[in-house]
């Protein structure tokens, strides 16, 4: 018994020290202010900790899509002020203009993950043709199906019911002809 108390210490003492070892004690926080410059637009991450600026450390920029966030160029570190400066594209598209933009520190040895977002105008405002709504395709929905598509396609079905009921009446078929042959004889 005192073989297995041993090897359970030894584990339990190995996890704790896994887990302590890769604890993040310091917290950072952004700051981030949107400005344009010349028809560029800059986007600036200021990132502090205990009222001091944190220097050289990676900050992530990103921004808001559908179903995750698509990550703008790489990851900058910041200078000695504590500042990140990201020159943001002017070709991200959107349907109003508004861009929601994350400044994020992710997977730093010293300080905890941290995001903070700010929303600004800086979308490409995108405008979507729907004058052949109406029209039948082949991405349409039912309704607006290929005539050709509908009939083929209730071709076939039949062409499987059919055949279906066709088996279904030769065995009756085969039946009544079995019970025949009995009354002869």
């Amino acid at each position: 018994m005192k073989k297995y108390n041993y090897f359970l210490i030894t584990c339990i003492s190995i996890l704790f020290s896994i887990t302590t070892a890769s604890a993040q004690d310091k917290v950072a926080k952004i700051a981030l202010t949107f400005e344009t410059v010349d028809s560029l637009h800059v986007c600036k991450a200021f990132v502090t900790s205990e009222g001091q600026p944190v220097v050289e450390l990676p900050v992530k920029l990103s921004v808001k899509r559908l179903f995750t966030k698509l990550p703008i160029g790489d990851a900058i570190a910041t200078d000695s002020t504590g500042v990140a400066t990201f020159e943001f594209p002017n070709d991200i598209p959107s349907k109003d203009g508004k861009l929601t933009i994350f400044a994020s520190i992710v997977e730093d040895e010293n300080y905890m993950d941290t995001e903070v977002s700010g929303e600004v105008k800086w979308g490409q405002i995108v405008v979507s043709d729907n004058s052949n709504v109406d029209e039948r395709s082949f991405s349409a929905g039912r309704d607006r199906a290929p005539i050709y598509f509908i009939a083929i396609s209730l071709l076939i079905i039949g062409l499987i019911w059919g055949t279906l009921l066709y088996a279904v009446l030769q065995v009756f078929k085969i039946k009544r002809l079995g019970k025949l042959e009995e009354i002869k004889e």
